[in-house]
């Protein structure tokens, strides 16, 4: 990482950089791509997508009137949970407590819309066991959808599948495992025991109110 952060400070002078995704949390590999947000003093929005020392970049490129007055955090999802390594002024350690408190803050969906949620990825399974174009496009969908519904049942803010995928891996590995058996086998018998878990999430939240 030293190389990479050696040519940045060259080719940007930056005020502050936030490295997120897998060099912020320790998980990087061989595959692995540089996530980072940088901020600059001026210029323009730009994105750096070149390889430095076989790693290629996915670095943000902000000027600092981007995050001064009123501005959207959403915009900026992506950098919650994320290490500061540079913060001339503080602007970087704002932005992260601001992207937190937007997060943080979302409405959780109530009990009903989780319901129908559920009820719908359970309807989609029916349908995948077609082995028709229809059906294997709602497998595909079951796939990835359910992965982000999973974590609403589990109110865990998503931030995308790779984040999702680490938090369910630490968090609830039994489920990892069923949901990571849907993805490599690819047949309806582990996909169903997926779907299966999302509806034993769903009654295990509700015992868990109703005891309450």
């Amino acid at each position: 990482m030293q190389d990479i952060l050696s040519y940045l400070a060259a080719e940007y002078d930056p005020a502050a950089i936030i490295v997120y995704g897998s060099f912020a949390d320790g998980t990087s590999n061989l595959f692995s791509d540089f996530d980072a947000l940088l901020i600059t003093a001026g210029g323009e929005r730009r994105h750096d997508d070149r390889f430095v020392d076989c790693t290629q970049l996915d670095v943000s490129v902000h000027p600092l009137s981007d995050f001064q007055g009123d501005y959207d955090p959403a915009e900026y999802e992506c950098v919650y949970g994320g290490q500061i390594l540079l913060d001339r002024d503080g602007v970087a350690a704002r932005l992260l407590e601001r992207v937190q408190r937007f997060v943080d803050g979302q409405a959780k969906k109530t009990p009903e819309e989780l319901r129908l949620e559920v009820s719908r990825c359970e309807k989609m399974l029916r349908r995948a066991e077609r082995t028709d174009a229809e059906g294997c496009f709602r497998r595909h969908w079951l796939l990835v959808e359910s992965l982000r519904i999973y974590t609403e049942l589990c109110f865990w803010p998503y931030l995308g599948p790779k984040k999702a995928l680490s938090q369910l891996e630490k968090k609830d590995r039994a489920a990892f495992s069923l949901y990571e058996a849907a993805l490599t086998a690819g047949d309806y018998t582990t996909l169903a025991a997926w779907i299966g878990q999302l509806r034993a999430r769903l009654e295990k939240g509700r015992k868990k109110k109703k005891n309450a």
